[in-house]
Order: C-alpha cells, then structure tokens, then sequence
C-alpha cells in the first residue's frame, strides 16, 4: 500500500490569503464617504428649475439677499407662484412699488377695500315761487366717516319743484376728515331739493 505525504502552503501563501481576506472585508465595512460641493465647483447654468424637486429649496436654505429682482427672470415671480398672504406690507421696502410697475387699471376702488356712500340732502331756503329773485340754499357737506377717504363726489336734484332750480357749487373737503360741500339756487318757493354725495374709500 502506497504512502501519501502533506504538503503544507508555504508562509507567503498564507500570508497572501489574509491580505485578500483584510482587503475585501475592509472594502464591505467602509462607511461610505461624503464630500461638501461649493459652489464654485458648479458649472454655469447647470442647477435649473427641473433639476429641483418640488419643494427642496425653503426660505431657511437661502442666504440673505441671495435673491434680488436682478436674479429673477422677467415674469418669474406671479400671483400664481405666490401663496396666498406671502406678501405683505412689511415684506416690501419703502418706495418700491412706484406708478411705473403697475399695470394699467390694476388700482382702482374696489381692488382697494370696501367703499362707502354718504349723503346729505340740500334744502330749497326760497320763500316765494316764480318771484324776480332766487335764493341760495345753505351749503351742505357730506362727509366720509373716521379714517375714510374721499373717492369722489356727487351732486343731485332728488326734487325739482317748479323746475326752477339750480346748482351753484360743488367742493371738495379734506383735512382731519374728507368729504364734498354743496349749495343750490332756488325760485321754487321750497319745493325743490338737493343731495350732495360723498363717496369714500374705507
């Protein structure tokens, strides 16, 4: 019956072997690695709109006036991109919504709150009908309440009498409170009336 013998591997094998075995586990343990981008690292142009996800970018990852009007194309900020009370008067900076950046038509009354109408009726002070001589009425005002303002002005005769009556004035006040005066003339022996209309902005 033949013999066998046992070759052993020689010491550089084994020692080999380990290495491989240190090398790949090694490799499997690493943590993976992270590196800050600067951006100075980022081509021209190369962070769009599309490259973004809807929502990574808030207010808290800008740097202080990192954005400028300069920065932003022509029409890119609009009411539909903007949430309802996003801006508001303390938001905007002294003097910068001048005549120049509004459309046409964009202010008028009723785009600026509610609107109220004051009325006060005039009498006919005439004592005698169809007479030579006609009379002037008192002036009366009509004026806007605490804190309104005047938006126009309106004048009216509600009652004519004879038809011989008229109107002599129509003056604007302002001050501490806004409003609108108005007198008529009268032959109508104090039949006529008149109303004097001041319409405000609250």
């Amino acid at each position: 019956m033949g013999k066998f013998k046992l070759r052993y591997p020689s010491t550089g094998t084994v020692l080999g072997f380990i290495a491989i075995v240190i090398a790949v586990v090694g490799t499997a343990s690493a943590a993976p690695s992270t590196r800050l981008i600067h951006a100075n690292e980022i081509a021209p142009g190369a962070v769009t709109a599309k490259a973004l996800g809807k929502g990574v970018v808030h207010t808290k990852n800008l740097a202080d006036s990192a954005v400028t009007s300069k920065k932003l194309a022509k029409g890119a900020v609009n009411k539909r991109v903007l949430a309802k009370g996003a801006v508001t008067s303390s938001a905007i900076a002294d003097n910068a919504i001048t005549a120049r950046q509004l459309a046409p038509g964009s202010v008028y009354g009723g785009a600026l709150g509610e609107r109220t109408v004051h009325a006060t009726v005039i009498p006919d002070t005439d004592a005698i009908a169809s007479n030579p001589e006609w009379t002037a009425s008192n002036t009366e005002a009509a004026l806007c309440g605490p804190g309104e303002k005047l938006l126009s002005a309106f004048y009216g005769l509600t009652e004519l009498g004879n038809r011989e009556v008229t109107f002599l004035k129509m003056l604007p006040v302002v001050g501490t409170s806004e409003g609108v005066i108005g007198q008529m003339g009268s032959n109508s022996g104090g039949t006529a009336k008149g109303q004097v209309i001041a319409y405000c902005l609250k």
